[in-house]
């Protein structure tokens, strides 16, 4: 049988080979780290690279190395491309793209996300060829403009930039930047998050929107100039190409450099382009420099939304013969009538892959997005030019052309603003597994195939006239009956096991969650001293992930910065609406030493909506099969650390015992009252991150866990856990689990049974 579309089915058949040989290792196909000569891991060292890119901050700034060599005792050693990280007080200003740099420092390997919901550092620098951290402690550049096209490049966008400064002012310009050079430094979180509630985030990057309009607009200026097709199609082609490099190569812009290529290479060679085909000459293009790219959320979401539109659109909303209407009214019904097709085909594509990478979905973003995208155009083309003219002295032309930009930008922001104040604007969904995802997949793809089936029996029959082409009468039904099975799969989340205790790697910190039933949980603690804004990057990812949108309690053990931060951080963010989970109480402890520290949580809290309660000896929790009872502080006079709450979590005959930082005193207090009472755990949290002033010998005799966890940051600068400590657990034949070495370790109750997993692995404990 002849294959209509080889290019489709080679594109397919490429994808699952790179998934095959990822699973088996292969490591131009995985994530497996590069080796370095022996001798340099953990040892500064010279690096030399050519710059390719650079984000500028406020203190520091990225530069991005390739053609990168490792200098030891006059050798050089070849090594994947680097992410440098430099003061600003060290970096000369005159440093660009395109120049030859040396930097002195220590090579890191890049690390894998530690929680389930944290962003994957590995594969999303992996997927772009960067395979090393470095922070450089020195820098010289060597030679300048060594690579002459990334200078230009360089030099073009830095001017750009300043143009569109000039013209848009410091507030707006950031968003032109981000739209128009895909430089995203200056795009600032306020800006970010409000595009994000709208759900035009797509809008800030470079895509085949940017190259239709600019590659298609200059072809057209071209022609108009007089200059012949052909020169006129390779001339667009190549600025296109030269574009693309300027903006960074990413994904979504080299799918559409490519495509632009060859929808120009039909025109000039007078042939037929098809949609499918150049988009799966893409994929396998992309795929091929860099198989990793196919678990990038940039690279699904940006092919994605072309196949929705190339295959999902014409089985769905097939071309109707009709008269097109003169009247302006009769234009913009069916401009909103075909926006409206074109959304639901790209969605029913990117569905499964948002929810899979965000974990969450903005209620209002398909409307907004019927009504912005129409003017993404307006707005490319006000930010291009104004760009360009602020370059002049004169600024007043620049300032024209940027109007229609400036107003479209702040009816944007002011529309973000309208529905952040909604009550509800972000809905938490939590990750699919991927056989959710399939199962969608499936059912959508047959349901297609079933209506391109009727369609072609149609167009098949001779008749004279057809009022109303012929649909079996099972079905619109049975079509919607398994589009609500798929999207009741997509969106079901359920619990594994009765209980679920998580133990998230937050660093040198603390932070545990329970959860007891789909879309709520408990937290215990919340901060981290080696991480920066834990409660932002690693505790409200994971909850996102785990679907929870609502806590019903934080447990806060006491008020040092390494446990409360992050909670610190999450109040801010619910009570700014800055993300829509909700936090409906919070249990402290009362204790003279912090007890500035502890107002200031409470206000917090109360500015957020919470409910404070305060927690003491004899105090209980109790949801369901779930007890949480505080053993301790008794007094309010302790020293911070002594008066941790320590909190007995019991469900279906299993126990956890959470000990803050306890100890001294405190810990005294404790083991008196395990042993008045005859308490006993299952599993440890360790106290105050393996200390050896806690968890005496007298505790781990008394309580009797089976495994603990220990929570602390790799290389910590108290040297946590200490020798002492785990000698004692290991004298007892404890298992132990530290966050450091194993990450986030979750523990699920189920059937008499408690198993560990973690995101390196996985064992069980009867």
């Amino acid at each position: 049988m002849r294959v209509k579309r080889p290019l489709c089915a080679a594109a397919v058949i490429w994808a699952a080979a790179i998934w095959l040989l990822g699973k088996a290792g292969v490591p131009f196909f995985s994530c497996t780290s590069p080796a370095l000569p022996e001798g340099v891991k953990d040892e500064k060292v010279l690096v030399t690279g050519i710059v390719y890119q650079k984000d500028i901050y406020e203190t520091i700034t990225n530069l991005y190395l390739k053609k990168t060599n490792l200098i030891i005792r006059n050798k050089e050693y070849p090594i994947d491309n680097i992410k440098l990280t430099i003061e600003n007080e060290i970096l000369t200003d005159s440093t660009g793209q395109g120049d030859m740099a040396a930097a002195w420092g220590e090579v890191e390997e890049i690390p894998e996300a530690a929680n389930p919901g944290q962003f994957d550092e590995k594969i999303y620098y992996y997927a772009r060829k960067v395979k090393w951290y470095m922070d450089g402690e020195e820098f010289q550049v060597l030679r300048k403009e060594r690579d002459m096209v990334l200078a230009i490049q360089g030099r073009i966008k830095e001017k750009l930039a300043r143009g569109i400064q000039k013209v848009f002012g410091s507030e707006k310009s950031g968003i032109m930047e981000a739209m128009v050079l895909g430089e995203k430094g200056n795009l600032g979180q306020e800006n970010k998050l409000l595009f994000q509630i709208m759900g035009i985030s797509h809008v800030l990057a470079i895509s085949g929107t940017h190259l239709s309009i600019l590659g298609w607009g200059l072809y057209k200026v071209l022609i108009k100039c007089h200059l012949p097709i052909k020169a006129s199609g390779i001339f667009a082609a190549v600025a296109m190409v030269f574009y693309g490099g300027l903006t960074g190569n990413q994904a979504a812009a080299v799918r559409a450099v490519i495509m632009f290529g060859v929808s120009v290479g039909a025109l000039l060679g007078k042939r037929t382009y098809d949609f499918l085909s150049a988009l799966s000459l893409a994929a396998i293009l992309i795929l091929a420099e860099s198989p990793l790219y196919l678990y990038d959320s940039s690279f699904l979401l940006s092919f994605g939304a072309i196949l929705g539109l190339a295959a999902v659109h014409p089985v769905l909303f097939p071309p109707k013969r009709k008269r097109s209407s003169r009247n302006l009214t009769g234009r913009i019904l069916s401009g909103f009538e075909q926006g409206v097709c074109s959304s639901i085909s790209v969605w029913s594509i990117l569905l499964p892959i948002t929810l899979y990478f965000f974990c969450e979905l903005s209620v209002w973003g398909f409307l907004v997005n019927l009504l912005i995208l129409p003017t993404v155009g307006i707005l490319l083309i006000s930010g291009l030019a104004g760009g360009i003219l602020g370059l002049f002295p004169a600024v007043f032309p620049g300032q024209i052309v940027a109007i229609p930009g400036i107003v479209l930008i702040e009816s944007y922001i002011q529309g973000g603003k309208f529905l952040q104040e909604l009550p509800v604007f972000l809905w938490i969904t939590g990750r699919p597994q991927l056989w959710q995802c399939g199962v969608y997949y499936g059912i959508l793809a047959l349901l297609l195939w079933t209506k391109s089936r009727i369609q072609k029996q149609n167009s098949g029959k001779k008749k004279i006239l057809l009022k109303k082409e012929y649909i079996p009468k099972w079905f619109p039904a049975g079509s919607l009956a398994a589009l609500g099975l798929s999207l009741f799969l997509l969106f079901f989340r359920p619990l594994e096991g009765s209980l679920k205790v998580t133990f998230l790697d937050v660093g040198q910190g603390d932070c545990a969650c329970i959860q007891q039933e789909p879309g709520r949980c408990y937290l215990i603690d919340g901060g981290s001293s080696s991480v920066s804004k834990a409660g932002q990057y690693r505790i409200l990812p994971f909850l996102k992930e785990q679907g929870i949108r609502q806590i019903d309690g934080i447990f806060v053990s006491h008020m040092d910065e390494d446990h409360v931060n992050g909670i610190m951080e999450l109040l801010e963010m619910s009570r700014d609406r800055k993300t829509g989970l909700k936090i409906d109480r919070l249990f402290l402890s009362k204790c003279k030493e912090t007890e500035k520290q502890r107002e200031k949580l409470e206000k917090a809290g109360k500015e957020a909506g919470s409910q404070i309660f305060y927690m003491k000896k004899g105090s209980v929790v109790k949801k369901e099969n779930l007890k949480i009872l505080c053993l301790s502080p008794e007094e309010e006079n302790m020293e911070s650390n002594e008066g941790s709450q320590a909190l007995l979590a019991e469900a279906e005959g299993f126990s956890f015992l959470f000990t803050g930082d306890i100890e001294g005193r405190g810990e005294g207090q404790l083991l008196s009252i395990c042993q008045e009472e005859g308490i006993t755990c299952d599993i440890l949290k360790v106290a105050h991150h393996g200390s050896r002033n806690s968890t005496s010998e007298e505790l781990l005799n008394v309580i009797r866990p089976e495994a603990a966890v220990i929570s602390c940051g790799e290389d910590n600068l108290y040297g946590h856990p200490h020798q002492e400590l785990l000698r004692r657990l290991e004298d007892r034949k404890i298992q132990i689990f530290q966050t450091e070495n194993t990450g986030a370790v979750s523990v699920v109750l189920e059937k008499e049974k408690i198993q560990v997993s973690f995101q390196y692995g996985k064992s069980m404990v009867e």
